[in-house]
């Protein structure tokens, strides 16, 4: 069986999620950390697809001592972190984070981190554990707050998860006053997307954020949610 052959079998048994039967496929470690599709991803970023920790968990114990970190990114340079965070597979995020926790401050080729990634994609529970899990090098590192002019809190609003962006604010409320290249802070993001206040809950959710948390120089006497409204 040539190489093509050996990576076709691997992503078929990927696909269907035949997790034990690639390993046993697999006698040489090195050919689960290699590339397996068109998008350079391996059998660890395809485990983490599967929505659970086990089937990642059986590839990691066959990789745990090899070399590889040449092989461990795809095409865009996301890890298997990356996916994780992407997806929201909590268990396999832990257990990557267990295996090489330095990935959490991993940039892929648009620059982001794992935890940069999982507030652009709304996903609270990834970004709850890397705040709350994790030490403060890796969860407080300035590679996670802005990626080609756009901080963390503007791609967690724009996902429109709220619990998240509190979660953030809560976390460092200097997110509050970081700017994006437009010069926009994240009062800015939210005045414009007036849909988020057709909510009664949601006008108490940013009332909260914006009269109690910023500054009293910072507040202004006029109203927010009218502004908001505005077309």
């Amino acid at each position: 069986m040539n190489v093509y052959e050996e990576k076709k079998q691997l992503y078929k048994l990927a696909l269907r999620g035949e997790w034990r039967h690639l390993r046993e496929v697999c006698k040489d470690a090195s050919q689960l950390v290699l590339p397996i599709n068109n998008s350079g991803e391996t059998a660890l970023h395809l485990a983490v697809y599967s929505g659970k920790g086990e089937p990642l968990k059986t590839i990691l114990e066959q990789v745990m001592e090899m070399d590889y970190i040449e092989y461990w990114k795809s095409y865009v340079e996301n890890t298997p972190l990356h996916e994780a965070a992407t997806v929201g597979n909590l268990d396999a995020f832990k257990l990557l984070v267990e295996f090489r926790k330095e990935d959490l401050l991993e940039l892929n080729k648009r620059g982001e981190t794992p935890l940069y990634r999982a507030a652009r994609y709304g996903q609270l529970q990834i970004v709850e554990y890397i705040l709350n899990e994790c030490e403060d090098y890796y969860s407080r590192s300035p590679l996670n707050w802005m990626v080609d002019g756009t901080p963390i809190i503007h791609e967690a609003i724009q996902s429109e998860s709220f619990e998240m962006v509190m979660m953030l604010v809560d976390f460092d409320k200097s997110l509050l006053e970081m700017k994006d290249s437009k010069n926009q802070t994240a009062l800015h993001v939210l005045a414009n997307m007036p849909h988020i206040f057709e909510s009664g809950y949601l006008k108490g959710f940013w009332g909260e954020l914006i009269y109690n948390w910023l500054p009293e120089d910072k507040i202004y006497p006029f109203n927010f949610f009218k502004l908001g409204k505005q077309q």
